[in-house]
């Protein structure tokens, strides 16, 4: 797995997001606290990574040889059913809006994703920060691929159908500077696709009700929850509302389990218990993580672009 780099020594203790600044602390966990803004319902790491930094996690470390990214995208489908339902599924909803058009995917990975796409008619491209794993999709998908960091790439304002970030906006340093730069790709009725760990999933809640009830003594699965190379950690009401504020119309959100995928930290019996709280969260839609649609506006009206709704007061109970 990727080794951390120690992080900067600038304490975030205003929102990074609605500027609120009474945070509350959700957490101390090793190395670093969650505090979570009672005004945007959203929370992040107190000591937050620099751009350095998170290149380091990325860029000079063994990510590319993460298990997550080792199949061969020839007998993925078979090897990967639940990721791929959940592609399936969150295409379809985007194809029934756009249809089959131009989709660029922001962090690509080794193009698990795009392989979909390209299957269904799309025609793709990608951004990835990790040049093996772009150098993989290349290879593996026929993508057109850029390296770097995507907020300091160049790319055709209005040029896409399809915007997509699977697992991304809480690796990032800025989220709203991120989601302004994905409006800003999308051509007039175009979608942004994100999907993002839930704080209010019941898996969530359930972990931070043992991490209470113990005093902080049992930190899984909130520890699994609250991986270091995370810097934020939103709520689905907390999302939203910064997607609404950026001038994107919200046009769906469900939930999805993915967590057996991610974690590498549970044991037999917490997996099952895992399973079990994922099988009742899926009645009420609070599974482990979120997955949003929002769609460019067409014409030029809407909300103020420039900063989210959440910063002119607290969100609807």
């Amino acid at each position: 797995m990727t080794a951390n780099p120690k992080p900067t020594n600038r304490f975030v203790s205003a929102c990074p997001i609605c500027s609120g600044a009474a945070p509350r602390m959700a957490y101390a966990l090793p190395g670093f606290d969650v505090l979570r803004c009672p005004r945007c319902d959203n929370s992040w790491r107190s000591n937050m990574y620099d751009e350095r930094q998170i290149e380091r996690i990325y860029c000079e470390s063994d990510y590319e040889e993460n298990p997550y990214f080792s199949y061969e995208l020839t007998t993925v489908e078979e090897e990967s059913a639940a990721r791929f339902r959940n592609y399936r599924r969150a295409l379809a909803r985007v194809e029934s809006i756009t249809g089959a058009g131009r989709v660029l995917d922001v962090g690509c990975g080794s193009g698990t994703f795009l392989y979909l796409c390209k299957k269904r008619g799309w025609r793709v491209s990608g951004v990835e920060i990790s040049e093996p794993l772009a150098q993989r999709c290349r290879e593996a998908v026929g993508a057109e691929v850029l390296t770097g960091r995507f907020e300091d790439l160049e790319l055709p304002e209005s040029g896409f159908d399809l915007v997509s970030l699977w697992d991304v906006i809480e690796h990032v340093i800025d989220p709203v500077s991120v989601m302004r730069r994905v409006r800003e790709l999308l051509r007039p009725g175009g979608v942004a696709l994100y999907c993002t760990p839930d704080e209010d999933s019941l898996l969530a809640r359930t972990g931070r009700l043992l991490y209470l009830s113990s005093g902080g003594r049992y930190s899984y699965p909130a520890l699994a929850l609250h991986p270091p190379n995370h810097t934020y950690f939103f709520s689905r009401r907390g999302f939203r509302r910064i997607v609404d504020g950026l001038g994107l119309q919200p046009l769906a959100d469900w939930s999805q389990t993915a967590f057996f995928e991610h974690s590498e930290m549970a044991s037999t019996i917490q997996k099952a218990g895992i399973a079990l709280i994922e099988g009742l969260a899926g009645l009420a839609d609070r599974r482990y993580e979120m997955v949003v649609l929002a769609r460019r506006e067409r014409g030029t009206g809407g909300p103020d672009p420039q900063a989210p709704r959440a910063a002119s007061g607290p969100p609807p109970r």
